[in-house]
Formats: C-alpha cells, sequence, structure tokens
C-alpha cells in the first residue's frame, strides 16, 4: 500500500507538469488546427533559459521563472511570424507540419550551441530542501509539492486569462469558429500570434517547474512533447479541461506501470497510450466529435 501511495503522488506531481505541456499543444490546436511539432523545444528553451537567469546570473527563481515565460511568450509571436503564418497563407497543412518539425531541430541546435559547452546534462538547483517528507506515511520530495502547487497556480491564471481577458475570449471565439470570428471583425492572424506566444509561455513555466526535477539537456523537449502530447490525444486535442485531466493520468499511468511491471514501462507508456486512444476513443475522453485528427 505504500508503494501505490508512493507512485501515485508521485504520479500526479509528475501529471500536473504533463498537463501544463499538453495545455499548450491543445491551446494552438484548437485555434490553429496544428500541432506544433516544435512545443518540446519551447520547453527545453524555457528550462534553458531560467536557467540562464537564475544560475548563470543569480538571479531569484520567481523572477527568473517569469522571465523566461515572457522570453519564450516573445519566442512564440515568432515563430508565428516566421514559421507558422508565411506558410498558413500560401502552403498546404503538410508543409506547416513539416515547417514545425524543422523547426524543433533549429532550436536544438541552437541550444546545444549556447549551453552545450557546460555539459551533456545541466543541474538546476531545488528551490526548497531536497530533504523528503512523510505524509500519513509517504514519503514525498519537497521540491514535487512546489511543483504541484505551482502548476495549479499556473492552471489557474490560464483558465482567468480565457474568462475574464479580451485576448482570451477572442483566442476561445477564434478555437470555436474561426470563420464566424473573421466575419464578427476579429483579426484572425493577431489571435493566432499571441496563442502561439501563450502555448509557449506555458510550456516555459512547466520547464521551470520541472528543471530542479530533472537534469537539463537539448532533447529533453523531445520526451515531454510525446508526453504532453499523449496527454492531449487522451484528453482530446480540443479540450482544455482534457488536457489537464489527460496530463494527470498519463503521470499516475507512467508511475504504476514502471512500479508494478517494469522501469522501462516509464518511457514507453505514452506511446502506448497514444496508440490505444487513437484506436479506440481517436477524439479522446472529452473531445468533439468530429474533429480533424493531425
Amino acid at each position: 500500500m505504500e508503494m501505490f501511495s508512493y507512485l501515485l503522488a508521485t504520479g500526479i506531481s509528475t501529471g500536473a507538469l504533463y498537463a501544463l505541456v499538453a495545455l499548450g499543444i491543445v491551446v494552438i490546436y484548437k485555434a490553429t488546427e496544428v500541432v506544433n511539432f516544435a512545443h518540446g523545444e519551447m520547453f527545453m528553451l524555457g528550462g534553458f533559459l531560467a536557467y540562464t537567469f537564475h544560475v548563470m546570473l543569480g538571479w531569484p527563481y520567481v523572477l527568473s521563472l517569469i522571465l523566461a515565460v515572457l522570453a519564450a511568450f516573445g519566442l512564440g509571436i515568432l515563430v508565428d511570424r516566421i514559421a507558422f503564418r508565411p506558410l498558413m497563407q500560401r502552403q498546404s497543412l503538410v508543409s506547416v507540419l513539416l515547417a514545425m518539425v524543422g523547426l524543433s531541430f533549429v532550436l536544438k541546435g541552437v541550444a546545444r550551441h549556447l549551453w552545450g559547452g557546460k555539459g551533456d546534462y545541466i543541474p538546476f538547483p531545488p528551490l526548497v530542501s531536497p530533504e523528503p517528507i512523510m505524509f500519513g506515511g509517504i514519503m514525498v520530495m519537497s521540491q514535487q509539492l512546489v511543483v504541484l502547487g505551482a502548476a495549479a497556480v499556473v492552471m489557474i491564471v490560464f483558465a482567468l486569462f480565457f474568462k475574464l481577458t479580451r485576448a482570451g475570449r477572442f483566442m476561445q471565439a477564434t478555437a470555436d469558429n474561426p470563420k464566424a470570428a473573421k466575419l464578427v471583425g476579429l483579426r484572425i492572424d493577431r489571435v493566432y500570434m499571441y496563442t502561439f506566444g501563450v502555448g509557449s509561455a506555458v510550456a516555459a513555466a512547466a520547464a521551470v517547474l520541472m528543471a530542479p526535477l530533472t537534469l537539463l539537456y537539448p532533447d529533453i523537449g523531445f520526451m515531454l512533447f510525446i508526453k504532453g502530447f499523449a496527454a492531449a490525444v487522451l484528453g482530446g486535442l480540443t479540450s482544455i479541461v482534457g488536457a489537464v485531466v489527460g496530463g494527470f493520468l498519463i503521470g499516475i499511468i507512467e508511475q504504476l506501470s514502471a512500479g508494478y511491471i517494469h522501469t522501462s514501462m516509464q518511457e514507453v507508456a505514452a506511446f502506448i497510450v497514444i496508440m490505444v486512444v487513437m484506436v479506440l476513443i481517436p477524439t479522446g475522453l472529452f473531445g468533439r466529435r468530429g474533429m480533424r485528427r493531425v
């Protein structure tokens, strides 16, 4: 029972981060019907930017998180301007997807050039003491509690952004019906720009929270994208709520399969979930029926 409780607690904290990654994927897909295959690299760059601010420059952790999120927001806007909008206007959807894949390799190369000389795996100091604490007989890492709490705050801010701000409402309207949004006077191109910015900012927030629990390296974005994509597919690529639920479920599935089957299952569980969901429930748990699959 203690083992199950520990695996469940770890899965929940890890799942919160997967949920944040999935949120960014879903936000962009809802508005553009394009899966941003460079989303994992936005996560990776957010982590490295936070490392630069916090470790190399010695700035406070919270300030480093905010600056990394703002920088990722700007990078997302740049991606929209350079890689998405010109191709979406002139080329097919396949061309856009291939451009996103190419962009991911470019961003990996940039990371290797800027931070590669510091070692293959770069440690990020934890915000709190690394000593584990006990809750009702369950051993929990202090940083995991920080991650869970901070992820909850980010999700709440994200929900309030969509509910209370004009930009959030415009993004929702465009995601629900782009043609109708354009007919009532919304500038769809500007909404797409903010969508990429917000998606990248959420990925950076997840990276800064996860960095103390993992090691930073240029290829970390791919595996996090796969797990975030699995969460988005499980919950439904058109559902914000589904992204959150899917993220927690993927985290729990990973930990339980690693604990009770084999540790190697932790790395392949996300792939298995993607295959099973695409065969049995292609729209996901909360996805809109009849959606176009990419």
